[in-house]
């Protein structure tokens, strides 16, 4: 399989510290891991944003990455678009989403058996943050 056009970085929990005073553990800056994938329409008949409050909009899409990502991809994992702008107009660039349930390796279902991509579903929503 071809590479896929778009570019994403995975969001990987840091390491974190301990706040000397409370003892709470405070969260270190995110490891970024560069990949390549492709954000996708889950269905093309149905609606696929749904709004619920003004303005803020959230949907479910379909998140096809190349096989092979250092570690994996694993459920609850946050990718953020890196572009090229021209490529997708479903994500803003620098826009995040977030994976929803366990990715799942797919192969194709005749010849080679080495995974093809790795399909999330994925849920974008206007007002999510890094």
């Amino acid at each position: 399989m071809n590479r896929l056009p778009e570019r994403w970085t995975l969001l990987r929990p840091g390491p974190t510290t301990t706040d000397p005073l409370t003892g709470n553990k405070i969260p270190g800056d995110p490891v970024l891991v560069p990949w390549w994938g492709l954000l996708q329409k889950r269905d093309l008949v149905a609606e696929q944003a749904e709004e619920f409050v003004d303005g803020h909009v959230s949907e479910r899409l379909t998140l096809l990455l190349m096989p092979g990502l250092p570690g994996g991809t694993s459920r609850r994992d946050v990718w953020r678009f890196d572009g090229p702008a021209s490529v997708s107009d479903l994500v803003e660039v620098n826009g995040t989403v977030t994976v929803q349930g366990t990715p799942r390796v797919r192969r194709p279902a005749t010849g080679s058996r080495r995974p093809a991509y790795v399909a999330a579903i994925v849920r974008h929503s206007t007002d999510m943050r890094e």
